[in-house]
């Protein structure tokens, strides 16, 4: 009989701490939160109200995106801004994951980690109103053309096009957007789903998205470098590609076919 209550109380005391135990918190900024920051709105990926360094009422693409990968971590989203001039910045980062339609590139993941692509894309042209579409790339060459700063379209623009003209260049989308509307640029080089959800969203301000160059990108989302979270992203992103939601959100917010748009050679 005392051999058995001894054992009963043992058996007590090893429960007790698993039974007390708390799974080991999430390697985030702060506990039970996944602070995700967005740069300058982007019709159909992100767009909210800028108040200093917090969004409010996002909506889009990526912040559904964000929104399916915290609560498959058991976290709840904080949105917060960030420039996207600022994104590839070695240091400390004010985010735990940030989405801004970042192409993945060996440059860039020397001073920041990727998660695995989540969209993939080619570089448009977006023409002004004002402009003659080009029907090939030599037609692009010609053109007075223009990028947003530390794009992957300036760097095909001035690592392979090499256009008569200097490129104009431009700190954020909106002013990107800007000279394209007052003609001053005539062929802005930029992402494919970026330029066409653009145009499709204000068709009146804008020429056609006269074509896209085969750069065959992908979009990550950034993590400081070295960030223990980046394979719990993942693997949260792997299983949002697997069970099809990925592909829903996609369909949800763009409902454009790009692959519609030509190539230009």
């Amino acid at each position: 009989m005392k051999r058995l209550l001894f054992a009963a109380v043992l058996a007590a005391l090893v429960a007790v701490p698993a039974a007390s135990a708390r799974p080991a918190a999430l390697p985030t900024m702060h506990s039970g939160q996944l602070v995700v920051a967005f740069g300058d709105p982007a019709v159909g990926f992100a767009s909210g109200t800028v108040r200093g360094s917090t969004i409010t009422n996002p909506r889009g693409y990526e912040v559904d995106l964000a929104s399916a990968i915290a609560k498959g971590l058991g976290l709840k989203p904080v949105w917060v801004y960030t420039s996207w001039n600022g994104l590839f910045l070695p240091g400390t980062k004010k985010f735990d994951v940030s989405f801004q339609e970042a192409t993945i590139t060996a440059q860039r993941k020397r001073t920041v980690d990727f998660t695995n692509s989540y969209l993939n894309a080619n570089q448009g042209v977006l023409i002004s109103k004002q402009t003659t579409p080009p029907k090939s790339i030599a037609d692009v060459k010609k053109l007075q053309t223009c990028a947003q700063t530390n794009t992957t379209g300036l760097d095909w623009i001035n690592n392979r096009l090499h256009p008569g003209k200097r490129p104009l260049t431009y700190p954020s989308t909106t002013a990107a957007f800007q000279a394209v509307q007052l003609n001053q640029c005539q062929a802005l080089i930029l992402d494919v789903p970026i330029v066409a959800l653009e145009r499709k969203s204000n068709p009146t301000r804008y020429g056609p998205v006269a074509g896209q160059i085969a750069t065959h990108e992908q979009y990550g989302a950034v993590l400081q470098k070295g960030s223990k979270l980046l394979p719990l992203v993942d693997a949260q992103i792997k299983r949002l590609t697997a069970n099809g939601t990925i592909g829903k959100l996609q369909k949800k917010w763009f409902n454009l076919d790009f692959a519609s748009i030509p190539v230009l050679k």
